[in-house]
C-alpha cells in the first residue's frame, strides 16, 4: 500500500477486516446459515467468498451498495463503506470483487487479492476472524473451509456445542481452547 493510503481504508486495513465486516454484514442481513470460504496460494493469491441466506439484495440497488454514501442503516450515522472499500482493496491489487444477490435468497460476495501486489493489505489475524464469526450469533449457523496450497480445515458452529458445551461463549477457558484450536489449525496449514 502506497504511504498515506492507509489511512483510506477507515479501519479496514487488513483483508481479514475486510472479511470480518462482510460476515457482519451478513449476519445483520438476517441470515441463518453463512458460509465462507477462504482459499490461500501463499505469495499469489488470496480469495474468499461470503455466501449467506439473509434477506438479500433487491437488483436496483445491488449497484448502489458499492457507492460509499448508501446505507440501508436508517438509525444510524454511518455509511456502507465496507463493500466499495473491498471492491477497491481487491482490485488495487489486480486481483477482483464480485457481488451476487437475491431478495429472499441471500448474497454472495467473492474477492480475489493479488498478494505480490505492492498495494496488497497483509492478510491480518484469520484465527481472530474465525472466532468471530463462529460466535458472533448463536443463531446463524457458520461454516468455514480454509485452505492454504494444498492444507485446509474446516469448522462449523453447529459442532461447537457438541464438542465444547453448550455455554462455550459464555465460558472464557472454553473461548480459549476454541482460539488456541484456531491458531493452532492455522498453523499447520501454513507448515508447507
Amino acid at each position: 500500500m502506497r504511504s498515506g493510503e492507509e489511512d483510506n481504508y477507515m479501519g479496514l486495513n487488513t483483508i481479514s477486516d475486510h472479511i470480518l465486516d462482510i460476515l457482519q454484514n451478513s449476519m445483520d442481513s438476517g441470515a441463518k446459515h453463512v458460509e465462507l470460504k477462504v482459499d490461500e496460494q501463499p505469495g499469489e493469491v488470496f480469495y474468499f467468498v461470503v455466501t449467506d441466506d439473509g434477506r438479500g439484495i433487491e437488483a436496483d440497488k445491488l449497484r448502489l451498495v458499492l457507492d460509499p454514501f448508501y446505507t440501508e442503516k436508517k438509525k444510524q450515522k454511518v455509511f456502507g463503506l465496507g463493500l466499495p472499500l473491498l471492491k477497491h482493496a481487491a482490485e488495487n491489487t489486480g486481483g477482483s470483487f464480485s457481488i451476487e444477490s437475491k431478495p429472499g435468497e441471500g448474497t454472495k460476495v467473492e474477492a480475489k487479492f493479488i498478494l505480490s501486489n505492492i498495494d496488497c493489505q497483509p492478510v491480518g489475524n484469520l484465527a481472530d476472524v474465525f472466532l468471530s464469526a463462529l460466535t458472533m450469533k448463536d443463531h446463524v449457523r457458520v461454516v468455514i473451509e480454509r485452505v492454504v496450497g494444498s492444507e485446509g480445515y474446516s469448522i462449523d458452529s453447529q459442532e461447537l456445542p457438541n464438542l465444547l458445551g453448550d455455554d462455550y461463549r459464555s465460558n472464557p477457558s472454553k473461548m480459549k481452547k476454541l482460539y488456541s484450536f484456531l491458531e493452532e489449525a492455522e498453523r499447520l496449514s501454513r507448515r508447507n
